[in-house]
Formats: C-alpha cells, sequence, structure tokens
C-alpha cells in the first residue's frame, strides 16, 4: 500500500486542484478546435492529433452522462494527474536505481518522490494544461512514461523494457510533433545502449517507434472523407497524408522560426511560474549534485532540455509557447526530487515535507485564481458575439484562431446558428476547402478562391469576413463594417449599424489575465510577433469596430461626418491606448486637420511619423505639418517638412502627385 502513495498522492493532489479551477466552457485560441475536432472526429492542425482525438473520444463516451466539455477538460485533468503520480515514481525508481546511468548520489526517499510530483502538478503551465481542451496533458503522460521507462529500462537491460521505451517515444510524437525536441537525448541514450540491444534490437525498436508515431495518422483520410465541419487539411492522398504530417504549412512559412528576445524572456518567466522559489531552488541543488555524482545523466538531462526549449522558443508563431516548454523540462522535476533528498539526513525527515507544504501553499496561492476556467465565459462570449449578430444564412470567413475556434465549437458542439457557413479565410485557393464547404452546405455555389466564392455566394446572403481580404482590395466591392466584421453586400455606405459589444474594453481589461497570447502582424517576407493577454482580443475586435466606422464616416466627407469619424477614431485610440496604431492616429489626425483643429492634428500627425506609416499617410503627414507651420509662421519647421516630404516621395509618381495635391502654395 506504502508503494502507491508515491505515485497516488501527486496524482490526487492533481485531481484535486483540477476538481476546484476547472471550467464548463471553451478556452481561448485553439481550445474550440480541439472540442469540435473531439465531438465530430474531425482533422486538427497538422500532424492531425489522431492519438488525442480517439482517445478523448472513447473516454467522452464512457462518461456521456457529463456535459460534453465538462468531460473532454476532464480528460486532460486525468491524464495531468496520471503524468505527476509518473514523475513521482520515476523519481522514486531514479533515487533507488542501481543502473550505473542514472545513478544520482542522493539516498532514496519516497517523500522526496511525492514532493516533487506534488510540486509538479501545481506549477502554472503544468496546471493550466489540467484544465483545456487541449493534448498537452496526453504529451506530459507520455513522456512521463518515457523517463520513468528508460530509467527501468537501463535498470533491468530486457529487451522488452527497450521496446516500451521504443513505444513511447512513437507514441510522444503522436501526441505532438514537438517530441522531436528531444531527440538528441533519446538518441544519447540508444547510443549508451547499442552493445545490448544490438543492431537487430536497435532496428527493432525504430520500427516500434516509427509504427507508434504514424499508426494513429492512418486514420486522418477516414476522417477526412467524412467531411467533418473541422478539416485543417485533405489527407486522403498518400502526397497530401505526408505533406500534412510533415506539417510543412506552418514550418514552411517565411519568418515561423527566429529569435525575438521576449520570448527568451517569457521562457524565463514560464520556468519560474512553474516551480517557483522551491522547486526552483531544489531543481538547481539537485543538478548540483549530479554535476558531482554524474556528469553523464547531467548531460543526458542537458540534452533533453536545452534543444526542445530552444525549438519552443525560436518556432515564433507558436502561441502555446508555455505548453511546449512543460515538456522540456519535466527532467527537472526529477531534479527536484535530487535535491530534496539530499537534504542532510537529520533535517530530511521534517525538512522534504515542510519544503512541499511550503512549495505547494506558495504555487496555489499565486497560480490558483490565475489559471482557474471556473466561470470564466469571456471566449465563449467572443465566439457568441461574432456568431449570433449575423443574418440568417450568412457566410462568416474568419481569419484569427480565436473567432474561429469559438464560434466552431458553439456550432458543433452547442448547435447555436447552424445555418450559418463558417469558413477560414487561409484555406481558399486549395480547391479541396471550396469543394469541402459545398458538401458540407449544398446551397452554396461553385467558386475556387475566396474573391471567386463570395461573389458567387453573395447573391444568395450575406458575406461578412474578419478582416478584408486581400483579393478584394481594389475590386470595387463594398465592405460595410457590421461591429468588427466587414459585410459584403450591395448595402450602402450611408448608414452603418454598430453592434453592442457585450464585453466593453474597460471590463476586458480589468480581466486581464497573465500574457499567454501572441499577436502576429503577416509582413511581406516576415512576421512581428508581440505578447498579450488573451482577453487583449476583446479590445482588439472593439478597436477594429471603431475604426472602421470611422473610415466609413471619413469617407463620406462634410463637417458633420467628419466629426462623427474622428469620435470613432478617438473611442478606438482610447479604447488601447498603449497600443497606438498608425491608420488610427492618420485617421484621427486628418479628420482634425480638415476640421480646421489644427492644435489637435497636428501633435497627432508628429506622432504618426514616429509610427512607421505607410509612405502615403508619412507624405499627408508631412505636406499637413508643413501647412500648419507655415500658416503659423514657423517656416523653417515647415521647410524641414517640406524636404522630409520629399525624400519619402523619392522617385514614385503617384506619391510626388499627393505630395503636389497636399503641399503648401
Amino acid at each position: 500500500m506504502r508503494r502507491f502513495l508515491v505515485p497516488g498522492l501527486p496524482a490526487l493532489l492533481s485531481l484535486g486542484l483540477s476538481a476546484f479551477t476547472v471550467g464548463t466552457h471553451v478556452g481561448w485560441q485553439d481550445s474550440g478546435f480541439y472540442l469540435a475536432g473531439v465531438r465530430d472526429l474531425g482533422v486538427l492542425y497538422p500532424p492531425g492529433f489522431a492519438l488525442y482525438l480517439l482517445l478523448c473520444k472513447a473516454w467522452t463516451l464512457i462518461f456521456g452522462f457529463l456535459d460534453f466539455t465538462l468531460a473532454v477538460h476532464l480528460f486532460s485533468s486525468a491524464c495531468a494527474a496520471a503524468a505527476a503520480g509518473v514523475l513521482a515514481q520515476a523519481a522514486r525508481d531514479l533515487l533507488r536505481t542501481p543502473g550505473k546511468l542514472f545513478v544520482s548520489g542522493a539516498p532514496p526517499s519516497d517523500a522526496a518522490a511525492i514532493a516533487s510530483g506534488c510540486l509538479a502538478a501545481s506549477g502554472f503551465s503544468f496546471w493550466s494544461a489540467a484544465l483545456l481542451a487541449k493534448g498537452y496533458a496526453l504529451y506530459y503522460l507520455l513522456l512521463s512514461l518515457l523517463l520513468w521507462r528508460m530509467i527501468r529500462a537501463e535498470e533491468s537491460g530486457r529487451g522488452r523494457d527497450f521496446r516500451i521505451v521504443a513505444a513511447l517515444i512513437g507514441l510522444s510524437w503522436a501526441a505532438h510533433p514537438s517530441a522531436v525536441g528531444v531527440g538528441l537525448a533519446l538518441v544519447l541514450f540508444v547510443l549508451r545502449h547499442r552493445r545490448t540491444l544490438g543492431g537487430r534490437g536497435i532496428a527493432a525498436g525504430a520500427g516500434i517507434a516509427a509504427a507508434c508515431a504514424i499508426g494513429p495518422s492512418l486514420l486522418l483520410p477516414i476522417f477526412a472523407a467524412r467531411d467533418p465541419e473541422l478539416m485543417f487539411g485533405d489527407p486522403v492522398s498518400v502526397g497530401e497524408w505526408v505533406r500534412y504530417l510533415a506539417g510543412s504549412r506552418f514550418t514552411g512559412r517565411a519568418g515561423v522560426f527566429g529569435a525575438d528576445s521576449f520570448r527568451f524572456a517569457q521562457a524565463c518567466r514560464y520556468g519560474w511560474e512553474d516551480f517557483l522559489g522551491i522547486g526552483g531552488l531544489f531543481a538547481l541543488a539537485g543538478l548540483g549534485r549530479l554535476a558531482i555524482a554524474n556528469r553523464t545523466l547531467l548531460l543526458g538531462v542537458a540534452a533533453w532540455i536545452v534543444p526542445s526549449a530552444l525549438l519552443a522558443t525560436l518556432f515564433r508563431i507558436e502561441g502555446q509557447q508555455d505548453f511546449w516548454l512543460v515538456a522540456s523540462w519535466l527532467p527537472l522535476h526529477l531534479a527536484v526530487a535530487v535535491g530534496l533528498s539530499s537534504l542532510p539526513e537529520r533535517v530530511r525527515r521534517l525538512g522534504v515535507p515542510a519544503a512541499a507544504v511550503a512549495g505547494l501553499a506558495w504555487a496555489i496561492a499565486v497560480n490558483g485564481r490565475a489559471v482557474s476556467m471556473r466561470g470564466e465565459t469571456l471566449a465563449e462570449e467572443y465566439g457568441r458575439f461574432h456568431l449570433v449578430n449575423v443574418e440568417k444564412d450568412a457566410i462568416l470567413i474568419l481569419e484569427s484562431d480565436d473567432a474561429l475556434s469559438t464560434t466552431l465549437y458553439l456550432q458543433v458542439v452547442k448547435g447555436l446558428r447552424p445555418d450559418v457557413v463558417l469558413a477560414s479565410a487561409s484555406r481558399f485557393g486549395s480547391g479541396w476547402y471550396e469543394a469541402h464547404l459545398r458538401r458540407r452546405h449544398p446551397r452554396l455555389k461553385e467558386g475556387v478562391g475566396l474573391r471567386s466564392f463570395a461573389e458567387a455566394n453573395a447573391a444568395g446572403g450575406p458575406v461578412y469576413f474578419e478582416a478584408v481580404p486581400p483579393e478584394l482590395l481594389g475590386s470595387g466591392v463594398d465592405l460595410v463594417p457590421a461591429g468588427p466584421l466587414l459585410r459584403m453586400g450591395p448595402a450602402s455606405l450611408a448608414a452603418p449599424a454598430p453592434w453592442e459589444f457585450p464585453v466593453r474594453p474597460e471590463e476586458a481589461r480589468s480581466r486581464f489575465g497573465r500574457p499567454r497570447g501572441i499577436r502576429l502582424e503577416l509582413l511581406p517576407d516576415d512576421l512581428q510577433v508581440t505578447p498579450e493577454p488573451y482577453e487583449q482580443r476583446w479590445i482588439s475586435a472593439y478597436v477594429r469596430a471603431q475604426a472602421r466606422m470611422g473610415q466609413v464616416w471619413f469617407k463620406k466627407g462634410g463637417d458633420d461626418n467628419l466629426g462623427k469619424a474622428a469620435a470613432c477614431f478617438q473611442a478606438a485610440r482610447d479604447a488601447d491606448p498603449g497600443r497606438p496604431d498608425p491608420d488610427i492616429v492618420h485617421g484621427l489626425a486628418i479628420s482634425y486637420y480638415l476640421l480646421r483643429q489644427t492644435d489637435r492634428a497636428e501633435p497627432l500627425l508628429r506622432e504618426l511619423l514616429r509610427l512607421h506609416p505607410t509612405p502615403r499617410q508619412g507624405v499627408r503627414a508631412c505636406s499637413f505639418l508643413a501647412t500648419i507651420c507655415r500658416s503659423q509662421g514657423r517656416l523653417q519647421e515647415a521647410l524641414r517638412y517640406q524636404d522630409q516630404a520629399m525624400a519619402i516621395v523619392g522617385s514614385d509618381p503617384e506619391l510626388r502627385r499627393e505630395f503636389e495635391k497636399q503641399s503648401p502654395r
């Protein structure tokens, strides 16, 4: 019975933490995709995560008497609890193993093993993974099992144990492709045991790993053939299936890998939040002990942590760096046990429990409220806001994961607004996606490419966009603001209808969580990535809605409409003062200038020049500033702004005409 306390207590603690903090609503970012995917066995991101979908689907069938969303979240809770228990068991075996590779130099201590598992369960990111509809908790469980079985295989030397290790290597990749980051540590483990395994054993292990990694993905063509609502790709042919597993759609994009200083800073912050002072102190103590007792094992720990942490940090478009990093530092939880067990014998009996209690109290006090999903509805309200306000039989073409995943969840899981066609803007142009939408919604007319599809179906119902499609720029198509969306249709620009925001910017700001999300800005040959709290999505939607309304009033002209435009631009600016947008500052400055309120226009025009405006905006700002300065007798400043405008114009004939039109006479 005592033996089961080692994995049992951390697992029970993790389940208890989840029980008090788990929610019944969809989360931010891609949580809705996973919920819809489990409900309908859809095709998720590359490589498809078929293993997670199958296991979680089976779980929801067993617990069909529960609310579906809660059941999916509890699957993560169960996996995280099992992972905490397995980590504690791995720590126990590490402290007891007679094998040479995993000798720690610390005395056996079940209390230290239990404490390390409990501290792991209470870390912010680990705890968060236990509450969300994502595959990370399953991934942690498989990696924890892998660490444990590596210790057991090295100790026993039996082929059966090494084959279990091989299977867990493959299943870990099937759970999440970032498992390639720990590949160096696994290669070193195999090389260490090459004489024990022999050539045949290594080949057999490689075959087992490959089969377990790829095996679940063989079901993707079956999933796709059913035309589920959720389809990120169409891996029905061998070629498409291989490309899908490779994930080239993401890894092949320009600028997805790179070094951003803030992501390295975030990695340090995430590590602190998962270990805090107690766990971090004893992790360092454990690593120090290994540096003395077993440098080979310390090298193996580094080979696991460093490459996988770098992969998580350098893969810039991954918005869940924190969850990737938990997998990177799983061996550090074993180091925590080594550090605790290395306490002097006279203080170990009371010191280990005291350290565990102090660490848990600290983690729960700091992380509990921040991690809790109980009663958290902002993400679900975000999806509902986008979905319920569009007209009957509308086509809603979305760009962001937050909008698309939450609306898809509401439609697939909750049955809300089945009349609306939900579509992803990034998937148009492939051919298969347009055909998939027509099979799901037979009323749709044929059209390949976003513009062709939208124009073909606009007569049958309104088409809404989250962002202006590049294909429609300069096409002459009317796009009328509708809340944070744009409506394509015959309506004139005369009477834009604002939507009532159920969550105001000040409310969203008051509920800011830790900055776990990222904002991506696609540039011609690069990506700009900045961190932000998920609740910022509400503010961004409000800013977008106000700015678009301002553009409508601005285009209508006349002092009355310009006043309305200025009010809209000012509301957008006030909602997010910390992140000035060049387009909004430009609209507000020009509105004030045309209203002859130069005292308001001048500081805004100066600010615009500091915000890296477009060349056209820069020419206008300089020209108008030159006019203001000239009218006030500041001739030297006027000439300086004229020269700055000419430098922007260069040899561009269109910019020259703009400059000549605006320049003071």
